[in-house]
């Protein structure tokens, strides 16, 4: 690690205990937004939840808030140091695409010009491995090396994606504009270690078939619900200057097999290898992350799910 990466740890765990900042964590009664709850919380944050919905039962205190009134999130915002903003539709197809990108881009743009008017100066905003377009797009996006990093060129083609893309560009017009420190981090399938996780337990099914063309398109990268929390936490504690896009994923692709055999199977064209890849290591780094934040992944799904 860098001295500066340990240097951002060493601040991050005096921030966890000396300095108890007010958090609002914006759709934070989701699968993703409950966990960085519970984190914030045991790292002694005083955090409030904010959703479309009415009431919501959490572990902290909630509000009922509309990204896309403006004025509303205004005065939500207020009294707040740090915001993580994770409202959002988390997948296309449930409503209307424009809805969607109301809610996912109108609503980012509020949040933002909202913590400048009430001064909040660092945010941690979700985007996902999406931004990238290859899920959910009508057409594969053209892969060029791999692992694949921040810098690799996107190409959406649906709305969702759009939406992802959209929010990493109002970070840095954020910060260009207003001076808002903030991430956008790019986490892709959230995996809880509970047993009676219904994503989880269709990984495995497809790690145990060795179905080497499932969940390809999301180069077959996942994240421990602690650790995409973990991320989160750290992108409101440790003092940076910027807009930064982050991937956040696993050390290992979700198969347990071979990086290069999988990369084979499906993306046959790319021949650019830009680390050995000699084992089962992750299709998509996440060293930027390590360098701006300090964070590693901690938990692994080979080790909760061993083949």
């Amino acid at each position: 690690m860098t001295d500066s990466g340990t240097c951002r740890i060493l601040v991050a765990s005096f921030l966890r205990w000396e300095n108890v900042v007010k958090v609002l964590v914006t759709g934070g009664a989701g699968s993703v937004g409950s966990a960085v709850v519970t984190e914030l919380l045991a790292r002694g944050h005083e955090v409030t939840v904010c959703g479309r919905r009415e009431q919501v039962e959490t572990p902290a205190a909630y509000r009922q808030l509309d990204m896309t009134d403006f004025a509303a999130v205004v005065e939500t915002l207020r009294g707040f140091e740090r915001v993580v903003h994770l409202a959002a539709v988390p997948s296309p197809g449930g409503v209307p695409d424009s809805t969607l990108f109301d809610i996912n881009v109108r609503g980012t743009y509020h949040l933002y010009e909202a913590c400048a008017e009430v001064g909040i100066s660092q945010v941690a905003t979700a985007s996902s491995i999406n931004a990238l377009g290859n899920l959910f797009g009508v057409r594969r996006i053209a892969v060029h090396y791999f692992p694949l990093d921040e810098a690799h060129p996107a190409q959406v083609s649906d709305v969702y994606s759009l939406s992802k893309q959209l929010t990493e560009e109002l970070g840095q017009y954020a910060w260009d504009r207003w001076q808002i420190a903030n991430v956008s981090l790019r986490i892709p399938a959230v995996l809880h270690p509970s047993t009676s996780d219904r994503r989880a337990n269709w990984l495995r099914r497809v790690r145990e078939q060795r179905q080497v063309t499932t969940f390809w398109q999301d180069f077959w990268c996942v994240v421990d619900a602690r650790d995409s929390a973990r991320a989160f936490a750290l992108g409101i504690e440790v003092p940076y200057t910027g807009a930064h896009t982050l991937f956040i994923n696993d050390r290992v692709n979700a198969l347990g097999l071979p990086s290069r055999e999988l990369a084979a199977a499906c993306y046959p064209q790319v021949t650019d290898f830009r680390e050995p890849l000699a084992g089962c290591e992750a299709l998509i780094s996440c060293q930027r992350a390590k360098d701006l934040l300090g964070w590693e992944p901690q938990h692994s799904w080979a080790e909760l799910h061993p083949a």
